[in-house]
């Protein structure tokens, strides 16, 4: 006998060795992949579809450069009145960046459009009827009541925290790095709810930072006005009166421009096709992993017969 002659196939690590184990087990590698491909697709199939609406917004330019140039000459004499200038439209796309992904921001746009019962308790989307589909272990619609079972510190009513953490799973904000041009997209079963709530978002967003600085620029007019009334000395007056001048253009800014942080370039529309989930991939992929525990099986049989032949 030659005993330099593998005695199993796996005493031979050569290419040509582990090709002929895996033809050999042909079956188990074909039973391993498919059958985990086809637990894949019933899995999928019963997934309901995912519709993603996406808007393109442009960052608006701030105040001209002549603006600009007076709100930094009177900079330092504005923060001594306690007066803050006009940042311009940098900072204003900077906050509402940061607003997009805020707590207090989001859960009152979740509040303001009643958007909890949608958010925490549909499962899916019935297309012919156009309505969401409520899941009754969640909440039940015939009485208006939430009957979920939360465990604590949730309850069964959702709070709006909860329902702002999973809003930010939807919600995606993406800004290019080149153009500025930023990307707004919500996911949800239902494109129509999709679409209109990205659109009601931005709104939000541009009212919410065109309130503020209209609130700001008032205060400040108000403010500087006085100063200028209480002073007796000329060139005090006329710096007050070019900060004021300053703020009542900022006012009037927040007044005209409807698109005041962000334009619309590219509106969300009702998607007719869906983004997730990719039923094809997820059993390519499952065939794959299959495959790979199959060859996984194969090694381990061989290896354990092996073992057991030596002893």
């Amino acid at each position: 006998m030659d005993l330099t002659s593998p005695t199993n196939p796996t005493d031979d690590l050569s290419l040509y060795g582990l090709f002929s184990l895996f033809i050999k087990n042909w079956l188990t590698l074909v039973i391993s992949g498919f059958g985990l491909a086809v637990i894949a697709l019933v899995w999928a199939i019963y997934q309901p579809n995912i519709y993603k609406a996406e808007a393109l917004l442009m960052p608006v330019k701030g105040e001209s450069s002549d603006l600009s140039s007076l709100a930094g000459g009177l900079g330092g004499l504005a923060s001594l009145a306690g007066v803050n200038m006009p940042e311009g439209g940098n900072e204003n796309v900077k906050l509402a960046l940061e607003l997009l992904k805020s707590q207090g921001f989001i859960s009152k746009f979740i509040d303001d459009n009643d958007l909890l019962i949608p958010i925490m308790a549909a499962k899916n989307w019935d297309l012919p009827t156009k309505k969401l589909v409520i899941d009754e272990t969640k909440y039940d619609v015939a009485s208006a009541t939430w009957v979920r079972k939360a465990v604590a510190p949730r309850q069964s009513i959702p709070s709006l925290q909860e329902a702002y953490d999973k809003f930010l799973t939807m919600l995606e904000v993406e800004q290019d790095p080149k153009t500025k041009f930023v990307k707004v997209s919500i996911e949800f079963f239902s494109p129509h709810l999709a679409a209109e709530w990205t659109t009601k978002l931005v709104e939000l967003l541009n009212q919410h930072i065109r309130d503020l600085d209209k609130n700001e620029a008032t205060q400040s007019i108000k403010y500087l006005n006085e100063l200028a009334e209480r002073s007796y000395i000329s060139q005090l007056k006329k710096v007050f009166s070019s900060l004021m001048e300053e703020q009542i253009k900022s006012q009037m800014l927040t007044e005209v421009r409807k698109d005041y942080v962000f334009k619309v370039v590219d509106p969300a529309i009702v998607p007719e096709l869906k983004s997730k989930p990719q039923r094809a991939i997820i059993v390519i992929i499952a065939g794959f992993l299959g495959g790979i525990i199959g060859l996984i099986i194969i090694l381990f049989r061989s290896g354990k017969k092996a073992h057991l032949a030596k002893r």
